[in-house]
């Protein structure tokens, strides 16, 4: 059981003073009747049975959006120096606990994450669960040839001492490849490239686990997960939805 209006707040209908004035105003319903007291407490059976304005409430119980990040932006929601993704989050759904799962470098485009769920948070960035992240490079210096492939296969170390686990590097020319890790060590892309003796000029995130960017997703924006990618993620992180 859960107060209705925190479950409208967390959900997107506004500020908990904001819910409270749809609620005055008489536009929430539960199973036809109208509700005035934010206080009632609603069971997890009847959530489905709450509308706004005449229409189904679209009620979260946590929250995760995916956004195509453009390069330019640090993955942080406050920075005194730099351009945030911060500037992507609706307004709507400021203040709401998101925060971006993992990062990508200030250069990096594509894929990101943001959730209010900290366990799913923890499952895609912890090695511990081999949550695959797939990333579209572009690469400067010497070409890439099957001895890489082999290698990035098998894992390797570097000079610093940091091991990076077995990854799968896919060529579609000496300098363009498509790379799968399943960690997210510190510019992990970037340092094992500049390891085997190559520069990356160009990197976007395509895919988490079985998620992938949206190809509709312009840079800049972002979207709530469907229920369908929701379920997908979710399962792949070993997760009850």
């Amino acid at each position: 059981m859960e107060r209705i209006d925190k479950i409208l707040a967390k959900s997107g209908y506004g500020t908990r003073r904001e819910v409270k004035r749809l609620l005055k105003e008489g536009r929430v319903e539960l199973a036809g009747e109208i509700i005035t007291d934010g206080g009632l407490k609603v069971s997890l059976q009847s959530i489905n049975q709450i509308s706004v304005d005449g229409n189904q409430a679209e009620i979260h119980n946590s929250l995760t959006f995916m956004l195509n990040k453009p390069p330019g932006f640090i993955t942080a929601l406050t920075d005194t120096r730099h351009d945030t993704i911060a500037e992507f989050i609706p307004q709507k759904w400021q203040n709401k606990g998101l925060v971006p799962v993992g990062r990508l470098d200030k250069d990096t485009e594509g894929l990101l994450l943001l959730t209010n769920d900290g366990q799913l948070s923890h499952r895609i960035c912890s090695p511990k669960w081999g949550i695959e992240k797939e990333y579209h490079l572009i690469t400067q210096g010497r070409p890439f040839d099957q001895q890489d492939v082999e290698k990035f296969a098998q894992g390797f170390k570097i000079l610093d001492g940091t091991e990076f686990k077995p990854a799968k590097l896919e060529l579609v020319d000496g300098f363009e490849a498509y790379l799968t890790v399943c960690e997210g060590q510190y510019h992990q892309v970037k340092r094992m490239a500049k390891s085997t003796g190559r520069e990356v000029k160009y990197l976007k995130r395509i895919r988490i686990a079985d998620l992938e960017l949206d190809p509709d997703l312009a840079p800049g924006e972002i979207r709530i997960l469907t229920e369908a990618e929701r379920t997908k993620l979710y399962s792949a992180c070993r997760l009850a939805d």
